[in-house]
């Protein structure tokens, strides 16, 4: 391998990344397109499988683990900096179903499998030690809790598939998501992120093979 193909690894690895993640919210957009919209008492009347989209109101289910604050659904995480390296001993995700309220009633959603977007960071705190919280044992120079939940009476966005009168995963391109933006903010998301990645995937690769070109043609 010569040293210019060594040097051309990484951006085209970087370049990889890009065009997959431009790849992830293509099928996000096109999930949001063919979606239909809908409101909670009118999921009940969709067949199972069906693309759909619906927005309501969280209700609170249970308190934050850390912060104690009222919350639809969230997720902690804590990690202890020791003489070997970073230890993660609390990474966990809420699993329990929680209510989505519209004007026209509420439907009970299952955030086990959703792609979770926009969680309020509720914790970010560093500590000499654990306090009344999990630990890990050995010497710890530093603690650190962070914690991101759906508070409740958050206005909530939800994309997937119609399932038992509520929304779930969808089976074909398993594609469900919670988030706390509009659907017209999530839509722009998309777009960007979609642009971001095809536009900056091959303009890396574009760029790549620009060199190896020249580099044949100068200098081969």
């Amino acid at each position: 391998m010569t040293p210019l193909t060594m040097s051309m690894v990484v951006p085209l690895i970087i370049a990889a990344g890009l065009l997959a993640a431009g790849w992830v919210w293509r099928i996000r957009f096109r999930n949001l397109r063919r979606a239909v919209q809908t409101d909670c008492a009118g999921l009940a009347g969709l067949h199972d499988g069906v693309p759909c989209q619906v927005s309501g109101t969280a209700l609170a289910v249970q308190p934050a683990p850390f912060s104690g604050r009222p919350c639809a659904w969230y997720k902690t995480k804590a990690t202890a900096s020791t003489k070997t390296g970073k230890r993660v001993f609390v990474d966990e995700r809420s699993t329990t179903p929680f209510p989505l309220r519209d004007g026209t009633g509420h439907v009970v959603i299952d955030p086990a499998t959703a792609a979770v977007d926009g969680a309020v960071r509720t914790m970010d705190e560093r500590r000499p030690a654990n306090g009344d919280l999990p630990g890990v044992d050995g010497e710890v120079a530093e603690y650190r809790y962070e914690e991101w939940i759906l508070p409740a009476d958050r206005p909530l966005f939800v994309l997937g598939t119609a399932t038992g009168g509520s929304v779930g995963k969808d089976k074909e391109t398993g594609q469900y998501a919670i988030s706390t933006r509009t659907r017209r903010e999530y839509r722009r998301r998309a777009v960007m992120f979609m642009g971001i990645g095809y536009g900056g995937g091959a303009a890396v690769f574009l760029a790549c093979a620009a060199v190896v070109a020249l580099d044949h043609l100068y200098l081969g």
